[in-house]
């Protein structure tokens, strides 16, 4: 074999190795965008299920307050203002976890099926009388980026039997 022959050879093995370098870390991003997604799911999940969590550990008093806003179709004015300040408190910092998690869904991190459900829920609350007041307020405090805005204003309201929370929430 002359060092032609060799070099030739080499060439072809360097060749073949290149390729088989680049389908292995083809098939490494892949396995890492899975792994960033499932990640992404899971914290946007747990964050949600946390603020339930926090929200669950309210009194009474404090949960039939919400049940008002979320549930019955009060008005803005029907609460006090030391009331409207705790459910501005509690569901800004639902809507702040949601606008990360439309950043996620934005950047193709956060399931689709996961931000559609999301935002839903969250333009079914927007529309409900208390919280079109609240939802103004938001936006003229410039809480929230306008392309979040934008988002849940274009997302489908989803309503369980008029209510957000669904059923008949009576505070008792």
């Amino acid at each position: 074999m002359n060092w032609e022959a060799a070099g030739a050879l080499g060439e072809i093995i360097g060749a073949i190795a290149v390729v088989i370098s680049i389908l292995y870390l083809a098939a490494q991003i892949g396995a890492n965008t899975r792994t960033m997604k499932a990640n992404a799911g899971f914290e946007a999940t747990h964050s949600w299920a946390a603020a339930n969590e926090n929200m669950e550990q309210h009194s009474d008093e404090q949960l039939a307050v919400l049940l008002r806003a979320y549930g019955k179709g009060e008005t803005w004015d029907s609460f006090s203002e030391i009331e409207r300040t705790r459910i501005t408190l509690m569901t800004r910092a639902l809507f702040q976890k949601l606008e990360g998690q439309y950043y996620l869904y934005k950047y193709g991190t956060l399931d689709e099926g996961i931000w559609k459900n999301r935002s839903s829920w969250a333009a079914g609350l927007l529309v409900t009388p208390y919280f079109q007041t609240w939802w103004k307020i938001e936006k003229d405090q410039l809480v929230y980026s306008d392309e979040f805005v934008r988002s849940l204003e274009n997302a489908e309201p989803v309503t369980v039997k008029g209510s957000v929370l669904g059923g008949d929430h009576s505070a008792t």
